[in-house]
């Protein structure tokens, strides 16, 4: 399919339809349960998520196959985010991962990597491990709850320390105007889940790792 050639309302009728899909799916693996609790370990990926439903932020979720990528995004839209891609960490999808070794070259890697969509947060996930797989952690529920109790200041500016935060950030990852700027508007949705009228070092640091895979 040639999706350059397509006009915006077959583009539209396209994202319906996948969307639609999406659901469908999930209904039938999740028999009508909370999808977020079928999700088990990966709960920084899960807080992602909430940071990004929270603030309407772009989110990718990058990890191996199993490890709950299309079923988180199928959570995404029950927390009304429409903004969520995923995508394996390199061709084969196991980089990284804890149980199949990775035979991709770095140039197949470098070539990967430059090709996934440039979002507002990523995320990296792990397929969980027999421990983690005893619990499953944050709930559909859990993240409402917490996005609908969050406060709604606007103010996007820094104290001493959050600012000295990011100018360190900047010298170290060569961070530009639009990333900096993508950053901080994390960050103020951080600190709106935090209930926190400024925005501190922490919730900025929070916001800067989102932006931390390696391209």
């Amino acid at each position: 399919m040639n999706l350059i050639a397509l006009t915006d309302s077959k583009l539209a009728r396209l994202h319906r339809q996948t969307e639609n899909e999406m659901a469908r799916r999930t209904a039938a693996a999740t028999e009508g349960h909370d999808a977020a609790n079928i999700i088990f370990g990966n709960e920084v990926a899960k807080r992602a998520l909430v940071v990004a439903a929270a603030g309407d932020h772009s989110i990718l979720l990058v990890g191996p196959p199993s490890c709950g990528k299309t079923m988180l995004r199928a959570v995404a839209l029950k927390l009304n985010l429409t903004n969520t891609f995923e995508a394996r960490p390199c061709p084969c999808g196991y980089r990284s991962d804890a149980y199949v070794v990775c035979r991709c070259t770095i140039r197949q890697l470098a070539r990967h990597v430059q090709r996934l969509p440039d979002v507002d947060i990523t995320i990296e996930m792990q397929r969980p491990s027999q421990r983690e797989l005893k619990s499953a952690g944050m709930s559909l529920a859990d993240m409402q709850h917490q996005i609908a109790e969050k406060s709604r200041y606007e103010s996007s500016e820094l104290d001493e320390d959050s600012g000295n935060l990011l100018r360190a950030a900047v010298a170290e990852f060569a961070l530009d105007v639009e990333v900096q700027q993508r950053s901080v508007a994390v960050a103020r949705t951080i600190a709106n889940l935090d209930r926190s009228e400024r925005i501190k070092s922490s919730h900025l640091c929070e916001a800067i790792n989102y932006r931390m895979l390696v391209r």
